[in-house]
């Protein structure tokens, strides 16, 4: 277990974060393949998933904290981060701010990774770069020399930066309960019967789209999201 202070807000970093990351990373494929460089392309991934879910909770709980004070922390655990709040209160408007300032700061550290990529090389090759990196969670180091013979195993850091904060900040925009979006919607839609109808649809929508694409994963993750908001529609009285 892993315990830290940053800004002043307690962390803590369960050890089945770092496991879900290196199963999201590609640790299985990189034991099947064996390659050094995968290894350390797994190892990269991690880095960047825990850099950019903290950012992503820090959001969350810095804007709390500022908007209605109280206590706040942040838990690292195995399906990504929670933000803890207690003893402050706030208004309708500042729940909202908190609610998307999560995702904001990871679209923001998206923002700037991909600057950096513009920095580091010529355009042309930039724009083939994010190409790649926002069609691949973690390219292994073997497979992109192919595509470019100078690259270096540390530009997967890069790599999985890009692509987590891109899309896990735009997954959690998604009207889903408990996702940000979700969220949100239950601030702006006063019935819960009808906030879970919705996240029921958006989950369905989500199933779809993810068995189209063959990522089973994630069709797993949705369908939990919809059988959860499906039987909070049941149990909601109004």
């Amino acid at each position: 277990m892993l315990r830290f202070t940053l800004f002043g807000i307690p962390i803590v970093v369960e050890p089945w974060f770092w496991l879900t990351m290196a199963f999201l990373g590609g640790g299985l494929n990189a034991l099947q393949r064996n390659y050094p460089g995968d290894y350390l392309g797994v190892v990269l991934f991690m880095m960047a998933g825990f850099v950019s879910v903290l950012v992503h909770e820090l959001g969350h709980a810095l804007t709390g904290w500022k908007r209605g004070g109280g206590q706040v922390w942040i838990r690292l655990w195995a399906l990504g981060g929670l933000a803890y709040q207690q003893g402050g209160r706030l208004d309708r408007k500042n729940r909202c701010l908190m609610i998307l300032a999560g995702p904001g700061a990871g679209l923001l550290l998206a923002v700037v990774s991909i600057a950096c990529l513009f920095v580091i090389f010529p355009v042309p090759e930039a724009l083939l770069r994010l190409q790649y990196y926002l069609k691949y969670t973690n390219i292994f180091h073997q497979d992109m020399v192919s595509i470019f013979p100078d690259n270096r195993p540390i530009y997967g850091f890069l790599n999985s930066l890009i692509w987590v904060n891109v899309w896990w900040s735009l997954l959690n925009l998604i009207p889903i309960f408990p996702l940000d979006g979700g969220q949100f919607m239950e601030q702006i839609i006063k019935s819960r019967k009808k906030m879970h109808q919705v996240g029921m649809i958006a989950g369905a929508g989500c199933m779809l789209l993810l068995l189209s694409m063959d990522l089973i994963f994630g069709l797993v993750i949705f369908g939990f999201l919809t059988y959860q908001n499906f039987q909070s529609y049941r149990q909601a009285s109004f």
